[in-house]
């Protein structure tokens, strides 16, 4: 056994053992029942079949998010896929569909360096949305480096080693002591002229190359090497990548840079095997069975069992989408809390289930589900069709059990009892200001398109005014009165009221304020008492 064989086995091994460990870790996720015995099996089973061509061969959902995002990620795929199937595992898949495969012969040769092209141009217009964006940079974590870092590692090293092959004198030398029939003599000579002619090989001897030589150095080629290698120049990127490193082709020669790079492609190759498991790593993977389980629905459908959910949390590609959709981002952007934005609550969730989140990590996740408003863009727009809907519902009552929400003790208060703590200061702010409501006509398109007020069957009763109504409280100048208002502790912040707002009135950070105002008068009065 070689070094290739001992990390395989190794790589293949940690592979196996953690990948079973994470599926067997989707038991730990709520059953909300089976969605096949719901739907019955044979329809559920066409669902998917008819969801593989457009969800994961045609990367449909990621075409959703833009249209560079599509093209980077279809180059990855098929490039990746293609060097797998057809260089990694060529003497699986390759020799036994096509006679006669060589990888030095065309189009085995071409194909390898287009393949790897194409990985290599579909990871920069990764790197350059990361990179540009702003709001996606921050959201980048380690694993996203790191699996654009392997990826890139492999097809790199794999282009500097058919580099270093190309230039190597000593693999001249291997070929022919394994194929040569010419023993070293001036046949062998003119084949050396010939290679280092038209080839590409650097040998140390600078006066190896004449005419002659290469004239005949071409026929014995063309009687003995033709039928296992093309001309180098097929490889369109790696010919050109030995050229440029031919200053430096004697030092590399001599100290056998070939092997160096042999190593080094094998082993970004077995890290990127026993890394599959693990984050971002397990993607690939995932993400196609998730769409196809999915098949094809963006919407929140009905709630998936134990393995769906678990499948779902593990099929995020953290592109950062969902965050960049979110309704209730500008939550954070005040609060500061990473979990208010679903791909970094959707992290949490995983160290939620695992048992692995307390203290200020738990506050943060139970306060990111109870921001989130349901309001569906984040399931909308994932393109890897994972039900995000689904997980944030399932999640809220056990995040809740975990951190009581602090808001419910102040709306279980009477009016009388809120309004009378919230009279004690006189803070300043939007609701000061007769500009930021003063053009309120009272059309109540505001509460016409909040989702509290639709799920409430007496507003009334349950939220005392609506939004337009305490609006109109301020105007009168009644700002203590409107603290003390249900509707000010019920509101999602979702930002409906003040997207469709025909006056442009900031009727949701209206609302926000007065509730923050509030609390700090309550915990300035619970101080006083203390």
């Amino acid at each position: 056994m070689d070094f290739l064989d001992i990390g395989l086995i190794f790589a293949a091994a940690v592979c196996a053992v953690f990948l079973t460990r994470r599926v067997t870790r989707w038991r730990t996720c709520p059953d909300g029942g089976s969605p096949f015995r719901k739907q019955g099996t044979a329809k559920a089973f066409l669902s998917v079949i008819k969801a593989i061509v457009p969800e994961i061969l045609l990367l449909r959902r990621a075409a959703r998010t833009g249209p560079l995002r599509w093209l980077a990620h279809c180059l990855v795929f098929y490039g990746f896929m293609g060097l797998l199937l057809f260089h990694a595992m060529a003497s699986l898949v390759t020799v036994n569909l096509f006679s006669g495969y060589e990888p030095t012969l065309n189009p085995w040769q071409f194909l390898r360096d287009l393949l790897g092209g194409l990985v290599l141009i579909g990871l920069a217009l990764m790197v350059a949305r990361r990179v540009r964006d702003r709001r996606l940079r921050v959201l980048s974590r380690f694993q996203d480096w790191a699996l654009l870092f392997v990826v890139g590692g492999i097809v790199g090293s794999g282009f500097l080693l058919e580099a270093s092959k190309i230039i190597s004198p000593a693999m001249f030398d291997s070929m022919v002591a394994e194929y040569g029939v010419y023993g070293g003599g001036p046949e062998t000579t003119a084949l050396k002229a010939a290679w280092a002619d038209r080839f590409g090989v650097v040998f140390p001897s600078d006066r190896l190359v004449t005419p002659q030589r290469v004239e005949r150095g071409l026929e014995i080629n063309d009687e003995s090497c033709t039928a296992c290698h093309s001309d180098t120049a097929s490889a369109f990127i790696s010919k050109p990548l030995a050229s440029a490193l031919t200053p430096l082709a004697p030092a590399m020669n001599r100290s056998r840079a070939d092997r160096v790079f042999w190593y080094a492609h094998i082993l970004f190759c077995l890290v990127g095997l026993a890394a599959l498991p693990y984050a971002k790593f397990l993607h690939p993977l995932t993400t196609p069975a998730n769409l196809a389980a999915r098949a094809g629905r963006r919407d929140l459908g009905r709630p998936g069992g134990a393995a769906a959910r678990g499948l779902g949390m593990d099929a995020c590609t953290r592109c950062g989408e969902c965050s960049l959709h979110c309704s209730v981002a500008p939550s954070f952007a005040v609060l500061g809390n990473p979990d208010i934005l679903p791909s970094e609550k959707l992290a949490s969730l995983t160290a939620f289930r695992d048992g692995r989140l307390s203290g200020l990590g738990l506050e943060r996740f139970a306060e990111g589900s109870r921001i989130c408003t349901e309001c569906l863009r984040c399931t909308d727009i994932c393109p890897a069709g994972i039900n995000l809907q689904d997980l944030w519902l399932a999640s809220k009552p056990e995040a809740a059990a975990s951190v009581p929400d602090p808001n419910q003790a102040v709306r279980a208060m009477t009016v009388a009892a809120r309004s009378a703590i919230c009279c004690r200061i006189e803070p300043e702010g939007l609701a000061d200001r007769r500009e930021s409501f003063w053009a309120c006509v009272q059309c109540t398109t505001c509460t016409s398109v909040c989702p509290v007020v639709a799920v409430s069957d007496d507003p009334s009763r349950d939220l005392d005014l609506l939004p337009q109504q305490i609006m109109n409280l301020l105007r009168m100048g009644l700002k203590d009165e409107a603290l003390g208002v249900r509707m000010v502790w019920s509101c999602t912040t979702c930002y409906k009221c003040q997207e469709h707002c025909p006056q442009d009135i900031r009727v949701a950070d209206v609302l926000y304020e007065l509730r923050n105002t509030a609390a700090a008068r309550l915990r300035q009065a619970e101080g006083e008492e203390g």
